[in-house]
């Protein structure tokens, strides 16, 4: 299985000149067979001497991922509460750092000021709060908590995005069009995208959850899982009909292997819950919604807001 290593490096001496720089990483290591061998890795970065540009060419995944990790080690050493305090104050310090650096007309502007590179940081940060890792809630086990902090020590930047933010989708009523991928388009982390007589699926990375709202039509529940009502049913126990049974079993099966294919890092599982029984998780992934202890992703963005204002006036 593979695994992701964040480091921070910090040059210290004289400016440099160049261009570009160097970085080289060993890794020393035992293979399978109990050989010992290194890996090394060498990789030219430009350099600049313009912070603007540095904003510019920033890349999201590895900043949030580096963010995540941080906070987590903060978190471990110290307390919950911590982690989730220096993940914010990083976030304000990068938008902070970055209004100061706009040219004044751009300053005047009422808006949040943010290099396109880094527009969803705010949403990240927010999300990564939200999540098992740092919520304060007891509807979250110490070995589920364990778990997150071992995968946040060690996955890669895009698994670390898509655990953070996952991906929503509509199964029913289809959408109207699709993407490329021939995947419903995406919808927004939020309880105003349900609707209690659909059926959705999210995709975190890890696991698919398939989400069936009250109201879901007796003939689709008989088409997906041979049950046209499922009143005392452990939705826990249901399985999919193989994708022959109808049109409908065949279409979730299709969009099922196709998010499966997308993450080659491992086999996700497929979870069914319904609504309002056992679908806290789901529920604590819709991020840009409030919660009893967390803002809403509209709050926290006019919060990011006012801070970088007081700070930078």
């Amino acid at each position: 299985e593979d695994k992701a290593f964040a480091v921070e490096i910090a040059h210290e001496e004289t400016v440099l000149s160049s261009s570009s720089a160097c970085v080289q990483a060993a890794l020393l290591y035992t293979t399978t067979e109990g050989e010992r061998r290194i890996r090394c890795l060498t990789m030219e970065v430009p350099v600049t001497s313009a912070l603007t540009t540095m904003f510019e060419s920033a890349d999201m995944e590895g900043t949030v991922s580096l963010m995540s990790r941080i906070a987590a080690d903060t978190a471990l050493n110290a307390k919950l509460l911590d982690g989730a305090e220096r993940l914010q104050s990083v976030c304000m310090d990068v938008l902070r750092n970055y209004r100061s650096l706009c040219p004044p007309q751009a300053k005047n502007t009422s808006q949040l000021l943010l290099p396109e590179s880094l527009k969803l940081l705010p949403l990240y940060s927010l999300a990564l709060m939200k999540s098992a890792l740092f919520t304060q809630t007891s509807e979250i086990r110490a070995d589920e908590r364990s778990y997150m902090l071992l995968l946040t020590a060690s996955m890669s930047c895009f698994q670390a995005t898509s655990l953070m933010h996952p991906r929503l989708f509509r199964v029913h009523p289809p959408a109207p069009s699709s993407t490329p991928d021939g995947l419903p388009p995406p919808l927004p982390l939020a309880a105003h995208a349900l609707e209690a007589t659909a059926v959705y699926i999210l995709d975190d990375g890890l696991a698919l959850t398939l989400w069936l709202g009250r109201g879901t039509p007796p003939q689709l529940l008989q088409n997906l899982f041979g049950w046209p009502s499922l009143d005392g049913v452990d939705a826990a126990s249901l399985r999919l009909l193989p994708p022959n049974a109808s049109a409908e079993s065949a279409e979730v099966n299709r969009l099922v292997e196709t998010l499966r294919g997308q993450r080659t890092w491992g086999w996700m599982p497929l979870r069914v819950v319904k609504q309002g029984v056992a679908d806290a998780p789901f529920v604590r992934a819709l991020v840009e919604d409030q919660t009893k202890q967390m803002m809403s992703y509209a709050e926290y963005i006019a919060h990011c807001h006012r801070y970088v204002l007081s700070k930078v006036s």
